[in-house]
């Protein structure tokens, strides 16, 4: 090629190759080309400056694929899952055939109120489950995904609320399945106590236990610090000491959650019955000579309550202190039938403050923590 140009060391050339490329239809049709590009350019709009977040995708593209992933992690752990069910199933059974179709006498009443109570307690374990794989993925987002701008974290918690919710929906159901009717609690009344203990009962145990795993470092910690909190929950919530008998500490009771939760599923569930005594539980009393056991009881009955077996005796009159269910809840646990529409709104609100919780803390502790803890040094 150099040869034919005239470039090399013996070459020599009698054209003037400028002079010819100049003059060529190729150069005319490049020059064309390159005109009519600057031409379309010019013609073109000014590209207008977009904003760009943080994160290559958007929060819900984000959260969205975040969820799929904890999913199929969930699916992967069988142990974890099989564990949550089991629980649930084994428990459920359990408090129920211990407290087999009670009858509705007074014990009858008190143990369908402690099954209820027991029935609850299984929300305990069950948070401290979860705690694990909410820990072990914070951890893998703060070594690995926070410094490489993956995703936000709001987006994980987010994720990590909304993957935990159905599988504790799902535990809960199967609980309220296996001890509902094996007390023999209505099944006209099943609809109200199984929205407030399958669905938002899971719902607030859910949120509770993940802000208290948002505070701490590890799920060994988390676990000691949820049962030292859920303590106050269960002891001021009237059942193991009943609200008459609190004295000072009535304001704890007003502030457990638990207190709504149980007096939602105890008025809903035993609410506005008859109580039937038993044997035992009828006091005899001799009435005065000339009175029947009605004359002589009926104006203690209408001040305090109860009702007689044989009201027209002269003499052994059988007593039963209690003849509703409402008389027995609210003279000893502040119960009331009326209150459970209620209960469930505070007992929701109570769930969307803890899912609030969850964010703030996980903020304050693990994204932002300088602000108030102490930084190491260099």
């Amino acid at each position: 090629m150099l040869d034919v140009i005239g470039a090399g060391a013996t070459a020599t050339s009698a054209q003037d190759w400028y002079s010819l490329w100049k003059t060529s239809p190729e150069a005319k049709a490049l020059q064309e080309e390159l005109y009519s590009i600057h031409v379309e350019g010019r013609n073109r709009p000014a590209v207008e400056a977009t904003f760009h977040s943080e994160f290559a995708t958007s929060w819900a593209y984000q959260t969205w694929e975040l969820f799929k992933r904890d999913a199929q992690a969930h699916w992967r752990d069988p142990t974890y899952l099989m564990a949550k069910l089991v629980l649930a199933a084994v428990g459920g059974l359990f408090i129920g055939f211990t407290f087999y179709k009670s009858k509705d006498s007074q014990q009858g009443t008190q143990n369908k109120l402690f099954a209820i109570f027991m029935a609850t307690i299984i929300c305990v374990p069950l948070s401290n489950q979860l705690q694990v794989p909410f820990i072990n993925m914070r951890k893998i987002y703060e070594i690995r995904e926070r410094p490489s701008r993956m995703y936000s974290w709001t987006s994980l918690v987010t994720s990590q609320i909304l993957i935990e919710i159905p599988w504790n929906i799902l535990a809960s159901s199967i609980l309220f399945v296996s001890w509902y009717w094996t007390i023999g609690f209505p099944t006209s009344r099943a609809g109200y106590s199984y929205f407030i203990m399958g669905v938002v009962l899971p719902f607030y145990y859910t949120t509770f236990g993940q802000a208290v795993a948002a505070m701490a470092p590890s799920a060994e910690i988390a676990a000691v610090l949820y049962s030292f909190l859920f303590s106050f929950v269960i002891t001021f919530n009237g059942v193991l000491q009943p609200f008459s008998q609190l004295g000072w500490w009535r304001w704890m009771y007003r502030l457990s959650p638990f207190t709504y939760l149980i007096e939602g599923l105890l008025g809903q569930a035993i609410g506005r019955q008859l109580v039937n005594c038993s044997p035992v539980e009828f006091v005899p009393i001799n009435p005065p000579s000339g009175f029947t056991c009605e004359q002589y009881m009926a104006p203690y009955i209408a001040r305090a309550g109860g009702y007689l077996a044989n009201p027209l005796a002269t003499s052994a009159c059988e007593f039963c202190s209690i003849r509703t269910t409402d008389q027995f809840l609210e003279q000893a646990f502040n119960i009331r039938y009326d209150h459970h529409w209620r209960n469930l709104g505070i007992l929701i609100a109570f769930s969307v403050f803890n899912t609030a919780l969850v964010f703030i803390f996980t903020y304050l502790f693990r994204i932002h923590k300088g602000s108030f803890l102490p930084r190491k040094k260099n």
